[in-house]
């Protein structure tokens, strides 16, 4: 297997890749990729068909198995971080937006049917997966660990926000959409200065990194109005995607009432 400094190909990282200047990243919609969402699909409606009538006992047993497989995703990358690349440990810190995803579904696993993480899931956890899988880091190979686990982990957020709308627990509220607005509030203040003071990028706050459509959102803000507008652009994206999903939630239960009477 080919390796740099002894490290295994299919173990480099995105910042080992952009250091040593090696151009081996996909493209997106490429072929690759067009699998990779075609499988999400597939396993999002096999999901919503069995569990849409499921007994409690497998819809408690789905709840955990996502949740233990959500959990060793995580913190088996950090473990191959914390081995390979010690020394960018404190850029892979579970602080990430979808990071946290993987501390509440755990709870959700062991306390179902939270109001507030239900709306958490439906308007964050929910879009986070489907912008990871949409817009993916464009930097590594297919064939590359860090891809694998990219598409794993926000195809399994994904999944379960499927799984919670088939089983009832999608359901939006315009109380939940606000009550999402202030948890992203509140947990963007703090990390927005850990990004400054130790020049990480954990929300994106600071660096569009590698993400094709964060990277769209700098090009057209930062010209103009620089990060500051690049953040109002986020924040408004994110608005604008909260009241969509709440307005096609809204529409479905018309839909849904109509066609019942």
């Amino acid at each position: 297997m080919s390796t740099i400094n002894n490290v295994p190909k299919f173990f480099w990282i995105k910042d080992f890749i952009v250091e040593k200047g090696v151009n081996i990243g996909h493209n997106l919609f490429s072929l690759g990729h067009i699998i990779w969402l075609l499988i999400i699909t597939d396993i999002c409606i096999f999901v919503y068909r069995r569990y849409k009538k499921a007994s409690k006992k497998d819809i408690d047993k789905f709840r955990k198995t996502c949740a233990l497989i959500l959990f060793i995703l995580e913190y088996v990358k950090l473990i191959i971080v914390a081995l390979m690349y010690p020394a960018l440990i404190d850029s892979y810190i579970p602080i990430h937006l979808c990071s946290f995803a993987g501390f509440f579904i755990i709870f959700d696993a062991l306390w179902p049917n939270n109001k507030l993480i239900n709306s958490w899931w439906l308007y964050i956890f929910f879009p986070c997966g489907l912008l990871g899988v949409l817009s993916p880091s464009t930097t590594y190979p297919w064939f590359n660990f860090f891809a694998i686990h990219e598409f794993l982990f926000h195809g399994l957020l994904i999944v379960y926000g499927i799984f919670k709308m088939a089983i009832g627990e999608g359901e939006a509220t315009y109380s939940g959409l606000w009550k999402s607005s202030l948890f992203i509030a509140i947990v963007m203040i703090p990390i927005y200065y850990i990004d400054v003071i130790f020049d990480k990028g954990y929300m994106l706050l600071t660096t569009p990194a590698d993400f094709p459509l964060t990277i769209l959102f700098w090009n057209i803000a930062t010209p103009i109005l620089g990060q500051i507008g690049y953040i109002a652009l986020l924040l408004l994206m994110g608005l604008i995607l909260f009241h969509t999903i709440y307005f096609i939630s809204i529409l479905k239960r018309k839909v849904k009432k109509k066609i019942s009477n």
